[in-house]
């Protein structure tokens, strides 16, 4: 069976092509061939999302001959030394997926020890535990402020990387953990430099956490109307409260920086632009757990700082 992605920046749009096209071709038999040769660009959602997909396939798709711009390299050659797979090497990917893949062809590359690269702020990290989480959240704090950001800036977005992780410990109930990634990146379209985070899970995914809470048994109808819920009103799977209430604080600090969020669990879609506070909700492809991406632009990062401080001496 074989799949083959058109897009060539491989972020939530193709991700979900792959999925659809999964759909179709799960049921044949033989091993999975993965051809994204034309991704000459993977953000954190879409390294997340791969990560995942590649490591939750059922045994008849294994192991999966994936083909990339540069990859598989033949034994004895030379692996690039540009585009997606020596970025792709940088953030740590091959450590993650490397036993699901067919490497007759030769080994992925080895990840140097040690990378220049400061657009790599969180390589792919897989969330098992709270004390994964602790180490992932202080090294974060640690190679923001060796990039200055701003103090108030810094703790926004160490808020919404503790929120994210907490909520995939809480609630997926996945035994493989989440998987998260960050980077930042200058958009080809606004050329504006974003941070952008992803992190996601294979769990049982929003509505059925929800449903654990009687209270919203008859708020569930669909995936979109479920992560409305969980996003709009704060809610959880306790009833009790005080747990899950952070995905609104999420949304509000990308508003603040006129961010944007894309948050993607089942069939059910949510895309939100911070500058005029929109939300939208729509079905779409079916995706396994749960996967969130936010995109903050670096310059306001700074700059909200900047405006507080000028207005304390004003």
């Amino acid at each position: 069976m074989r799949i083959a992605s058109h897009h060539t920046f491989y972020s939530c749009a193709a991700h979900d092509d792959v999925l659809a096209q999964w759909e179709r071709v799960a049921d044949e038999g033989g091993c999975l061939e993965l051809d994204l040769s034309r991704a000459n660009f993977f953000d954190p959602y879409g390294i997340v999302a791969l990560v995942l997909f590649l490591n939750h396939l059922p045994d008849h798709a294994l192991p999966v001959k994936l083909k990339l711009e540069g990859f598989p390299h033949f034994k004895g050659a030379a692996p690039p030394e540009r585009g997606p797979v020596p970025y792709l090497t940088r953030m740590g990917f091959w450590e993650e997926v490397g036993p699901k893949l067919d490497l007759c062809d030769g080994p992925p590359p080895v990840r140097p020890q040690w990378s220049e690269d400061k657009n790599v702020l969180i390589d792919v990290t897989i969330l098992h535990s709270r004390d994964a989480v602790h180490v992932m959240l202080r090294k974060s704090g640690e190679i923001l402020q060796s990039l200055g950001f701003s103090p108030i800036g810094r703790g926004h977005v160490m808020e919404v990387l503790s929120e994210l992780s907490s909520n995939v410990l809480d609630h997926a109930q996945s035994e493989f953990g989440g998987v998260v990634s960050t980077q930042t990146y200058r958009s080809r379209q606004s050329g504006m430099r974003y941070l952008v985070m992803s992190i996601g899970d294979a769990g049982v995914g929003v509505r059925k956490s929800l449903a654990n809470n009687g209270n919203l048994a008859d708020r569930l109808e669909s995936d979109a109307q479920a992560l409305g819920v969980a996003v709009q009103m704060g809610a959880s799977r306790f009833a009790s409260g005080g747990r899950g209430g952070g995905l609104p604080r999420v949304l509000e600090i990308a508003r603040r920086y006129d961010g944007r969020v894309a948050f993607r669990s089942g069939t059910g879609a949510l895309a939100y632009r911070g500058h005029d506070d929109q939300k939208r909700l729509f079905d779409t492809v079916s995706k396994v757990g749960t996967q969130l991406r936010i995109m903050l632009p670096e310059n306001r990062l700074v700059q909200a700082e900047e405006r507080r401080s000028r207005g304390a001496e004003e």
